[in-house]
Formats: C-alpha cells, structure tokens, sequence
C-alpha cells in the first residue's frame, strides 16, 4: 500500500507533521529535549492522517492535500483521540486498533469488545510491528546523527559526538536532533501504520470471509489447469517403476551367538597363556588393588581432629563483624547532625517520589472521567445517519447531483472501482434517506444485506445485492467487470435507486 500511494502518502505526512513539528521546535527552542518528546507523544494524532489516506485509496477515492486539511477537525475530534493520548498511549497493539476508533467509530464497551475479538491470535503480530517500528526509528534516528557528525565542518577528531549533542552553550545540537527524529519518524511512521492497516484488512477478512469465495475460485481454477499434467506424470511413473526398480537384496545369515558358559573357557586360556608370557609368580589382582576403602576416610577424620580445623563453639554476645571507629568527644554533636541531616534527605526523596505518584494517579484519573464524560455524551447525542461507514463517505455532499450520470462517466473512463463506488455509496445514502435505515459505522457489506432484508421491493433488493457483489470482486478481489454488465447495473441503479428516494 505504502509502495502504490507513496506520493499522496506523503504529501499528506509533510503538509500535517512537518509543519507542527517545527512549531513545536521553535515554540521549545531552548528546551530541545521537549521538543523531541512532546512530537514523540502527538505521533498518534498524525496516525490518524496517514490511515485516512490509506483507507480512501483502498476503495478508490481520491485523497489530496486540501482533502486532509478539511478532515483534519473531524479526525481530531474522532472516537478515541484523548484515550490514545493519555490511557493507550504504550499500546503495543496501537497501529492494529486504530481503524477500530477511526473507521468504525466504536465508542465504549462495543469498542473495547471489538478490539478483542480483532486482537485475537493477533495481538502479538501487532506487538512484534510495534517493537520493530520503534527499534528501526532508533537506528535510524542514532545513524543520522553520526552521518551528521561526521559531516559537520571542524575539528572532530577533539569531541565525540555525544559531547556535541549535549553542549549546554549552544542548543544547536538539540535542534539538529529534533529534526532528525522527524526524519526518522518520516521514513518508518508511514509503514508502520500501512501495516497496522494490513493486519486489520486480513483480520476483517478472516472474520466476515470477504475474500472466500474469490480465493476457492482461484483455487479451482489452478486446479484445473494442473490436474491433467499431474496425471499424465503419474501414469508414467507407474509404467517405468518395473524398470527402475532396483534388485532385491539377500540379508546374510546373522552368526551364532554364544552364551557367556561357552566364552568362559577361552578367556581362562588367555589369562593362563598371559601369566605364562610374563612369567610372574604375583596375581594380577594383586597389581590392581588401590588402598583399602576406609583409609580416605581416616584421612579426612585426621585433618578435622586438628584445632584449626574442627571444633564447634556457642557464641550468645551480638559483636559487628567490622566495628567502626569509634569518633572523637568533641565531634558527637557533629556526627549526631549528619545522621539528621541524612535523614531529612531520605524523608524528602520520599515525599518527592510520592508528590510525582499522586500527580500522575491524579492526572491519569482526570483523564479517565474526562473520557468516561465524552462517551456518556455521545451515547446520549441523538445521532442520524451515519457519515462515514467503514472507510466509505455517505456524507450527502460527497456525491454528484447525478449518480448514475457521474458513474456511467467513470467507466466511460476505464474507472471501474470509482464507478461502482459511486453506486454502493449512493444506494446506501438513498436507502438512509428514503427508508430510514439505520447502518453502524462498522458495518461490512454483508451486515448491509442482512439490514434491510425484507424491508425493500423484491427487485430494489436483488439490484442492490448485485451492486454489492460487483463492488466485493472489484475493489477487494481486485477483478475486472465486463463493461456492458456494469452499465446494466448503472440501468438498474438508476430504476431503484434515484436520490428521491428508492422506488416502492
């Protein structure tokens, strides 16, 4: 995805990220550190950015500059903004979830639900993304100021780099990083979050079976096609098996075996034949004998009967195994201040680690009655139709005054996913409108089906499932139409499906 939609990718990341980004560093010029810091925590609201330009391209929308600088409110304002800023922050799962916030709009307890059931056996790829995203960031970020260092005009053989970066004198150095970890983020964020968006794409696939029936199809078809080979190899194969089939082996008999009795025999003869060559009156067994098994021990027990070693003492006088030194007369009130003043420091570090613990306790409760707040406000929020449904703009002013006109021109044009766009979006802004069906951010296209089964003329319906199964095989199986079916699709979508309203 990033590879097919770089330059509007982009465009997008430069013309939102960059510019805050050097407000930031200007706005904390002296403190570089912040800087860098407080770009590191905004990363999600720029996330958000690129999975908009992703998820428009994927269903064949157009996605410009001034199109994100228009939906820059919106998705800052979103489901989920301030819990990704503050509560899933550290998420490892960040880049996987966020369509769940951002394309389905989940809110509450259905989007806690969601993200389990999408996380699912897939958390952990999600984790794995996240740990590579950031560790390549760090390379990336520690090899361009090397690369920098080394570049920089002066004497670098009397600093290191390190010293240059944390020179006090000048911030130049806090600068220089700043906009090097934009450069970091800039190369690595856009994957990051196109393969968030992957995972996602393969979970709702695997979840709602969007791609089964293309993927046995294509099955059958390969099938087909290798079948007849396979069997003509196999038929030779059994036909010059005779001739290749190497002779049978003949096992040789196994010797007899002989039982220890039998051997005994032979070896006595050897023993007497070894005795004789060596002409020795003393038995073998003799030469073999070590010392006898108790002399080790009277050994040990010898070395333990010495004072130095053995002996057992009860000691009940508590002594100091180092004693200090004992200090002078004069110096008591001295050392009794010291002991007080060594006190009153661990007392306050104490209180300073405590203060900082109810801060943060106190900031992080703030911002969960904050979000708790949010959502009671949007649960209670009458809402109508729903503006964006999984990815797709049901906004009526995204659509021509002529949807039909508008799509028989697209493929007029060859634009085949743009045209049945255009229709899928307008039968469901017609069946909104004329019908008042209510559709869930979150809705795929078979939850569509199964919303207004019944509710619709038999024919209204039946046209609306074959625009739904045309726009399943061109924009996720990436199939080609034959031109005259989607103009009688355009034909039928017109009959039923008119911006007054659906036909009765």
């Amino acid at each position: 995805m990033l590879h097919a939609w770089a330059p509007r990718v982009y465009a997008a990341w430069f013309a939102t990220y960059w510019p805050a980004g050097i407000v930031v560093v200007l706005l904390l010029w002296p403190w570089p550190e912040y800087a860098m810091l407080l770009l590191w925590w905004l990363k999600p609201l720029f996330d958000r950015v690129l999975l908009l330009v992703f998820s428009r391209s994927l269903f064949g929308a157009e996605c410009g500059v001034r199109h994100v600088w228009r939906e820059l409110p919106r998705l800052w304002r979103g489901a989920g903004v301030l819990s990704g800023l503050s509560l899933r922050r550290g998420s490892l799962a960040r880049s996987f979830l966020l369509p769940v916030w951002q394309l389905e709009e989940q809110r509450g307890a259905g989007a806690c639900a969601r993200c389990r059931l999408l996380a699912r056996r897939y958390r952990g790829y999600a984790a794995w993304l996240t740990f590579f995203g950031a560790n390549m960031s760090l390379v990336l970020l520690l090899a361009l100021l090397a690369l920098l260092f080394l570049l920089a005009p002066g004497d670098s053989q009397a600093a290191s780099l390190w010293d240059w970066l944390s020179d006090d004198t000048s911030s130049a150095g806090g600068v220089a990083e700043c906009l090097m970890f934009m450069l970091a983020e800039t190369l690595v964020e856009p994957l990051y979050v196109a393969s968030g968006f992957s995972l996602y794409l393969n979970r709702r696939s695997e979840l709602e079976a969007w791609d089964v029936e293309l993927g046995l199809r294509r099955l059958a078809e390969r099938r087909s096609r290798v079948a007849p080979a396979a069997g003509w190899l196999l038929a030779a194969a059994v036909v010059a098996w005779p001739g290749l089939a190497p002779p049978p082996v003949h096992a040789a008999e196994p010797p007899a075996l002989c039982s220890p009795a039998d051997a005994a025999p032979d070896a006595e003869v050897a023993g007497d034949d070894g005795e004789e060559g060596e002409g020795g009156d003393a038995p073998a067994d003799g030469a073999a004998a070590g010392p006898a098994p108790g002399a080790a021990r009277d050994a040990i027990d010898a070395v333990l009967a010495d004072p130095v070693f053995g002996g057992q003492r009860e000691d009940w006088v508590w002594r100091w195994r180092e004693p200090a030194e004992e200090p002078p007369a004069d110096d008591s009130r001295r050392g009794w201040l010291a002991a007080l003043g060594r006190a009153i420091e661990f007392l306050a570090e104490v209180l300073r680690v405590l203060v900082w613990i109810v801060a943060g306790a106190g900031l992080a409760l703030a911002a969960f009655f904050l979000i708790r707040r949010r959502e009671r406000q949007a649960a209670t929020t009458p809402r109508g139709g729903v503006d964006f449904l999984s990815g797709l703009d049901l906004r009526p002013g995204s659509l021509p005054p002529d949807v039909a006109a508008a799509a028989r021109a697209a493929l007029a044009a060859g634009r085949l996913t743009e045209a049945l766009s255009l229709l899928y979006r307008g039968a469901l802004v017609a069946l909104i409108e004329a019908h008042q069906v209510e559709f869930a951010p979150g809705d795929s296209e078979g939850d569509c089906l199964s919303r207004i089964a019944g509710r619709l003329p038999e024919a209204a319906e039946r046209c609306f499932g074959e625009v739904v199964e045309a726009w399943r095989q061109v924009a996720y199986g990436r199939r080609s139409l034959a031109a005259p079916r989607v103009a009688q699709l355009v034909a039928d979508w017109e009959r039923h499906f008119r911006r007054a309203g659906v036909a009765a």
